[in-house]
């Protein structure tokens, strides 16, 4: 049994035992070793990449007496790379950021605390029963409590981390419930035994579904469950904040459509599930971008944006086919690669304090740093879905599957949506160019990693725009395998 579960985990261990290492040796240097542990770290990020690489023709499961815990296949693998993409981007541009606020004192402890929470993200794309589940959202959640509060001298910070925490505590209630109420409706919490039963306690297990997509819309942050999510990103450090907002939020809503295809896609439960979800994502997109509207304060119109863009992909998974599954895969890398540039060009622009990037610092900004400011320019249309960007076939690929599926009126007004989005993302790119700067324009901060990691994502949010076919074929061949 440890063999399958090692066989089935096989990256995940590497990273707790990778965690274990920087653990020691932070404690042995007495923290001296600050660079070491960072450029460790990073070597135990790639290296975990290429493990989920070479596994891709590779599938197996990890059972207890008989019933599949864990499934790792391509489907897993894919949001695995996910995950550790986006670990591996804010990371990089942790290191200048920190350095220059006199944060690198844990630095042991962040490159730890980031390595463990891709653990529990990774867990949760290839767990196939609720336990399993739960665990990985704890261990994933436990990890960002304390991230958001990484710069404790600092109130921000520690008041965003008390509200996560606080509101992730209830929100881990409601899907202990969840779990409680399937379990006594049908006997067991595996996804792939509830798939093959027969319910018969439907009302029973309705209300538990229900508790667990209250419970799984707040670590989301669906509408009306979002609430934490702008306060938390904004008081956050900036690469936690950028983090935050794509590798957790695209392996929940990857955990979401296995949990709701393994085990409730019977049609005696499947329209529970669906009302609700259609309702949620209906809500998250309309919100999100209304609430997107107004804000000067960047980060926390990024915050909004990211609520909005979990509203598109939940329409994948209301889809529930191989084509949702197929752009399921594709949305989570763009958006990732769009979300965390947006954040790092944000992170340039913040002032040496740490300030919010009020939008009106912003002027000019494009005519005095024209690299920056076209990179900011490519992030703010993809997450629009402007032609050849990234952004728009995955808008088009998730639009194609609800479409299959009879969402009409969702694409109709997942579309609308996508207009109002122009007026504030193509505001920013405005403020950028059209205005001359001027006594509030921010001067830009020169870190080189941090601009590295900018003109690699503007890079592949222009490939992935230009020649999507390579991506969506993969997609594909995740959907089509056993």
């Amino acid at each position: 049994m440890i063999e399958a579960v090692l066989s089935a985990s096989r990256t995940e261990a590497i990273l707790v035992v990778w965690s274990l290492l920087l653990l020691l040796l932070s404690a042995a240097s007495k923290g001296r070793a600050r660079e070491s542990v960072f450029k460790l770290t990073i070597i135990g990020l790639l290296l975990a990449l290429a493990v989920t690489f070479v596994s891709w023709n590779y599938t197996t499961e990890a059972t207890l007496d008989g019933v599949v815990m864990l499934r790792l296949d391509r489907f897993a693998l894919s949001f695995q790379f996910i995950v550790l993409v986006g670990a591996l981007l804010s990371l990089i541009s942790s290191w200048e950021y920190l350095q220059n606020r006199d944060w690198l004192r844990r630095i042991g402890e962040y490159c730890v605390l980031m390595l463990l929470s891709c653990v529990g993200a990774m867990f949760l794309v290839s767990a196939t029963d609720l336990i399993v589940l739960f665990l990985a959202i704890d261990t994933l959640s436990l990890s960002l409590y304390v991230l958001t509060g990484y710069a404790s001298d600092r109130p921000y910070p520690t008041e965003a981390a008390l509200k996560y925490l606080l509101l992730g505590a209830m929100a881990s209630a409601f899907l202990v419930y969840g779990i409680a109420f399937v379990y006594g409706a049908t006997g067991t919490t595996n996804l792939i035994v509830l798939e093959r039963m027969l319910p018969t306690q439907t009302l029973l297990l309705s209300v538990g579904l229900c508790l667990l997509m209250v419970g799984l819309a707040f670590k989301i942050a669906l509408v009306p469950f979002h609430q934490w999510a702008p306060d938390v990103y904004d008081g956050a450090l900036t690469p936690v904040a950028a983090f935050m907002a794509t590798a957790p939020k695209v392996a929940l809503i990857a955990s979401l459509f296995r949990v709701v295809e393994l085990g409730f896609a019977s049609p005696e439960i499947k329209p529970v599930w669906t009302l609700a979800l259609s309702v949620l994502s209906f809500l998250t997109m309309t919100v999100g971008n209304l609430s997107a509207l107004p804000q000067q304060n960047i980060k926390r119109m990024l915050a909004y944006s990211s609520v909005s863009h979990a509203g598109y992909m939940v329409m994948a998974v209301l889809a529930l086919n191989e084509s949702g599954m197929a752009a399921l895969v594709f949305y989570g890398l763009a958006y990732t690669f769009m979300t965390v540039g947006a954040f790092m060009v944000t992170q340039l622009v913040e002032r040496e304090t740490g300030a919010p990037a009020l939008l009106n610092e912003w002027a000019g900004i494009g005519h005095q740093y024209p690299a920056l400011g076209w990179g900011m320019v490519i992030f703010m249309a993809g997450l629009t879905g402007i032609p050849f960007t990234a952004g728009f076939w995955a808008k088009f690929v998730t639009f194609k599957a609800a479409l299959e599926s009879g969402y009409l009126w969702l694409v109709l007004v997942a579309v609308l949506n996508s207009v109002v989005s122009a007026f504030y993302y193509l505001r920013v790119a405005m403020v950028m160019f059209a205005q001359p700067p001027d006594s509030q324009t921010r001067p830009v901060a020169p870190w080189r990693m941090v601009s590295l990691v900018v003109g690699a994502c503007a890079l592949a949010v222009l490939l992935l725009g230009i020649l999507p076919t390579k991506l969506i074929r993969m997609g594909e061949l995740v959907a089509l395998a056993p």
